[in-house]
């Protein structure tokens, strides 16, 4: 018998929903405002009251095992009370009956699982609205006997029957698939078993991995093919690939398209992000003002069949689908994750501080599994994604023309910037503190409060005043970051020009403790990539526990694939540059004219690259060499330009910018790329924010050094070295240059698995 699991949530949601898209009433702005409504109401609850009371109901329907399972807000045994709890930031009465109807549904069912595993007589359905500005709760309830609440149970599943058999057909054809499937590459390479055998483990002992491969060696497919073999073994539900980047999406896209096309039948979607696939930009994700958010649930039904009938959906397939049954592409995305069996998305929808996919792996109780693709990157996407920033000319720009009652809170707030400008400061332009002021923090939410409840009332608002919008999101970022606010935050301000350029910012110097808190709503976790080195620093920087299993594969490439020269008689320190300069050219010039290869010139900055190019531009020596220079805004065209002209000619000589886009997942085999230059230790900039990282990770770990500034510039070298080997027929060559690799602290953290020698110049070079 097919065994299907759904949460008691997607079963409401599924079943009572209609009409128009609504966002105006979801529960609130800030996940954590939510959570504290509800905490808030469980203070004022009698003793035997029970919070989060787990449900759990199996039943056996036209050959399907079917589990639900959830979690109701609250149950009261000696009332007979059951209640569902929404948190809002408007008047009650401007909720719609819709919505409320949909909540109470919801309600309704925990319920009934209640009363049929309890054998009560009946329960008071309570559906609780709570403003979490006010403080005030709208309660409305209504008690229903077990045969009415045992009749509502069985409407909601002779309505969902049908999905229900298409789900179990579904599933039973995935496990069929994946007991057949093989891996789609032929044989393991060297390195790829191992990595299958430990994701396997990981998974199935609901655990925490963290796994450096060296580049080339295939981890996508080699981490992807254990987890979907776990499905079939009801390891886990759900598997969740998350890339930091483009290129990662669309290698972990190529390896899914591999398996489909070896036997895979289950089922897959890519996440985009609203602003790539809204077809209405510019108007409220409401009916009144978009087309494809009008009757949209009504539609909904059919367009899940249709999307759920094809194996993989990337974002077109979904951009189709939606055009196909007018509806709004972004929440058809959203609207599928229950019941798709892999989601590839960005580490922002699992890791974010309104996190889609952890929000939903806690609500519905499943064992969702993240693959966390080139996650050297998560510590430094996550500091942006836990930080925050207001500017005065903003909220200036966001009053502008605005009617009286709207501009009140908006003055408030700039009488609390315009009391912030006449303190005094420990440096005359900026400050850094550790606290944010209670008075600000007051305007702040009293500006939230009343735009959202004229948001409720007016859901064009942002489209009539666009300013008023983008003020009231970034103030919304700043209050979700004061929600999570600790040692490792910083209040930094900035008095900018002119009387309008103050500029206040929330800065994460440490994500590591909001990366273990969402990390910690998922079943297993494998963070996987080739620079995570060293284990210690990059555990602690990813929020891993102490238990986490930390793994480094050896290279299934034979050292001397790549030769790897060093050239540490050049100082490229920055106040050496000038000095070194001509040195540098005449180094670069040997190399490149020393062979016809494809090669990239690695810089940490783009001056640098600017002034040695100049010295470069013009020698007959070089004559030969076809030169193509990263742009300092280098967009999706650009990068396709290199990456085509490398497969295309040889003698192409690359400058790029070290650390960035072209510095790492991007996949050159063969001869489009034969070599590279790395010109310095890929240090960052030193300057404040870097210094205050510095002066952190000193505090925490005695380690302020080698945390902020060395381990990742290395990790950056390390990541353009794996640039030139990618499959075991591979040769090439690289030249490490700056007098740092003398030093053992540096020499130590370069991949073991290649041979390092000094560079010497070719007879008759420059000197």
């Amino acid at each position: 018998m097919t065994e299907i699991s759904v949460a008691v949530r997607d079963l409401a949601r599924f079943c009572f929903r209609s009409g128009d898209i609504d966002h105006r009433f979801t529960p609130s702005p800030s996940a954590v405002e939510g959570i504290a409504g509800h905490q808030a109401l469980y203070r004022r609850r009698d003793p035997g009251y029970r919070p989060e009371y787990p449900v759990a109901l199996d039943l056996a329907r036209d050959g399907v095992s079917l589990r639900l399972r959830g979690r109701a807000d609250g149950y009261h045994p000696q009332q007979g009370l059951l209640e569902e709890i929404k948190t809002c930031r408007c008047d009650f009465q401007a909720i719609p009956a819709a919505v409320s109807r949909l909540h109470l549904a919801q309600a309704t069912l925990y319920a009934a699982l209640i009363c049929r595993e309890e054998a009560r007589e009946g329960l008071t359905v309570r559906l609780t609205w709570y403003n979490v500005d006010s403080g005030e709760e709208q309660p409305q309830e209504r008690w229903l006997g077990a045969e009415e609440l045992a009749g509502f149970l069985a409407g909601a599943m002779d309505r969902f029957a049908r999905w229900l058999a298409l789900l179990a057909a579904r599933r039973e054809r995935r496990d069929h698939s994946l007991a057949e499937l093989s891996f789609p590459l032929g044989s393991f390479r060297p390195g790829q078993r191992d990595m299958a055998e430990l994701v396997y483990k990981c998974i199935d002992q609901g655990g925490r991995l963290m796994l450096e491969a060296p580049t080339g060696i295939g981890k996508t497919a080699a981490v992807m093919y254990p987890a979907l073999k776990a499905l079939a073994a009801d390891k886990h539900d759900r598997v969740v690939f998350l890339t930091a980047k483009t290129v990662g999406r669309r290698a972990a896209e190529d390896a899914l398209a591999r398996f489909v096309a070896a036997g895979y039948g289950g089922s897959a979607l890519t996440l985009s992000a609203k602003e790539r696939v809204c077809f209405s930009p510019g108007k409220a994700c409401h009916g009144d003002d978009c087309p494809f958010a009008r009757g949209y649930y009504d539609r909904l039904e059919q367009a899940l069949e249709a999307a759920l009938a094809e194996p993989a959906l990337r974002r077109e397939d979904i951009e189709a689908l939606a055009r196909r049954f007018e509806i709004c592409p972004y929440q058809l995305g959203l609207d599928l994750l229950p019941w798709v069996d892999i989601v590839i998305a960005d580490v922002h929808y699992a890791f974010s501080l309104t996190p889609t996919l952890g929000g939903l792996a806690l609500r519905d109780g499943g064992r969702w599994s993240l693959l966390l693709d080139e996650a050297h990157n998560l510590p430094g996407r996550a500091r942006g994604m836990y930080s925050a920033s207001l500017a005065k000319a903003d909220l200036m720009a966001a009053r502008r023309g605005l009617p009286r009652a709207l501009a009140r809170p908006l003055e408030r707030l700039n009488r609390q910037l315009l009391a912030l400008q006449k303190e005094h400061w420990e440096e005359p332009q900026r400050d850094s503190r550790r606290e944010v002021p209670a008075a600000l923090q007051g305007a702040l939410q009293g500006l939230v409060a009343d735009l959202g409840e004229q948001l409720a009332a007016q859901p064009a608002l942002f489209q009539q005043h666009p300013s008023l919008g983008e003020f009231y999101f970034s103030v919304l970022q700043f209050q979700r970051v004061l929600d999570q606010w600790g040692e490792e935050f910083r209040f930094e301000l900035d008095r900018g020009r002119g009387p309008q350029g103050l500029r206040l910012a929330l800065n994460c110097l440490d994500p590591a403790r909001l990366l273990a808190d969402r990390g910690a709503a998922f079943h297993s976790l494998t963070a996987f990539s080739a620079t995570l080195s060293p284990a210690l620093w990059m555990r602690q920087s990813l929020g891993l526990p102490e238990d986490t299993v930390c793994r480094r594969l050896d290279s299934p490439f034979a050292p001397e694939q790549l030769c790897v020269h060093i050239a540490d008689r050049v100082d490229t320190r920055f106040r050496q540059r000038s000095h070194s300069l001509p040195d540098l050219a005449a180094l670069l010039a040997d190399w490149l004219g020393s062979n016809r290869d494809n090669v990239i010139v690695y810089f940490p900055s783009y001056r640098y690259l600017e002034d040695t190019l100049d010295l470069l531009r013009g020698r007959p020596d070089l004559s030969f060499r076809r030169c193509w220079v990263q742009a300092r805004d280098q967009d999706d065209a650009g990068r396709q330009e290199l990456l085509t002209l490398l497969a295309r000619e040889r003698g192409v000589a690359a400058f790029c910018i070290l650390g960035g886009v072209f510095g790492e997942g991007i996949d050159l085999p063969g001869e489009q790329l034969a070599s590279v230059a790395i010109v310095g230790v890929g240090l960052p900039q030193v300057n404040r924010d870097t210094e205050q990282l510095r002066q952190w990770y000193q505090q925490r770990y005695g380690a302020g050094f080698e945390y902020a500034y060395l381990y990742p510039g290395m990790q950056k070298v390390d990541q353009a070295l794996g640039r030139v080997i990618r499959t075991p027929e591979d040769r090439g060559r690289a030249l490490l240059i700056d007098s740092r690799y003398a030093d053992r602290a540096y020499r130590q953290l370069l991949p073991r698995w290649w041979r390092y020698r000094d560079w010497r110049p070719t007879p008759g070079a420059d000197d």
